[in-house]
């Protein structure tokens, strides 16, 4: 879901900031295909959800085992970190987590320095 961009996922707040900025640069071209694509990647998703979750089982998957415990909690942890990103835009959870890498990207050329001086 958080591919697709569906609220309140990671997702959804980096295309609605792309499609935003767009429009207020005056790209509704942009803005429109950005909107297209995410609303064509919605569909193909839903369509796969809709194979893998609601779809008949083939009598020739019936033998195949559920997934490893570690492999469910990979998938689980990667779900929670998704929904998590999603929360990082709300006003006092940016500021903790977000204002401060943000001002190290502004400000490229000290993170350069930084970055590059520890290579000696």
């Amino acid at each position: 879901m958080s591919i697709a961009g569906i609220p309140p996922f990671n997702g959804f707040w980096s295309k609605l900031i792309i499609i935003i900025a767009a429009v207020q640069a005056g790209r509704f071209g942009y803005a429109f295909w950005a909107v297209l694509a995410s609303v064509l990647t919605l569909a193909s998703f839903a369509k796969v959800m809709k194979y893998a979750f609601f779809g008949k089982l083939n009598a020739k998957w019936a033998g195949v085992k559920e997934a490893p415990f570690f492999m469910k909690f990979s998938m689980i942890s990667l779900a929670l970190i998704c929904v998590a990103g999603g929360f990082l835009i709300l006003p006092g959870v940016r500021e903790i987590f977000l204002d401060k890498a943000a001002d190290v990207i502004r400000d490229g050329s000290s993170y350069a320095t930084v970055v590059l001086g520890a290579i000696k």
